[in-house]
């Protein structure tokens, strides 16, 4: 998900840093930590994976992820400079593309 960091406040590597605190540095919707590497089995539900050999292995069943928490602003207004914890959460990439999804299909119908 590449980020314009031009559409936001200054602060925002202060802002993330504080978001992420406040959530234990995990998503607030499936609670999956961040820079977690593992798979999303086949009802979307994040699997971690912690033997190395697994990482190693180029044959393993399943594609690897590796989870990057964002910051998402819950009114979808990135532009609102003034902004407020209460409307911003921590989600991973599975999460935010939800959140975003009805936002996304407005602005690419314009």
């Amino acid at each position: 998900m590449p980020i314009d960091y031009k559409k936001y406040p200054p602060d925002w590597d202060e802002t993330r840093k504080r978001i992420l605190a406040r959530a234990n540095n995990c998503c607030e919707v499936c609670g999956v930590k961040n820079y977690s590497i593992g798979y999303r089995d086949e009802d979307g539900e994040f699997i971690e994976v912690e033997n190395s050999m697994e990482l190693e292995d180029p044959h393993y069943p399943h594609k690897l992820i590796k989870i990057i928490l964002t910051i998402a602003h819950l009114d979808h207004d990135e532009y609102n400079w003034d902004v407020k914890d209460e409307r911003l959460k921590a989600l991973c990439q599975k999460h935010h593309l939800g959140l975003d999804v009805n936002e996304k299909k407005k602005t690419d119908e314009k």
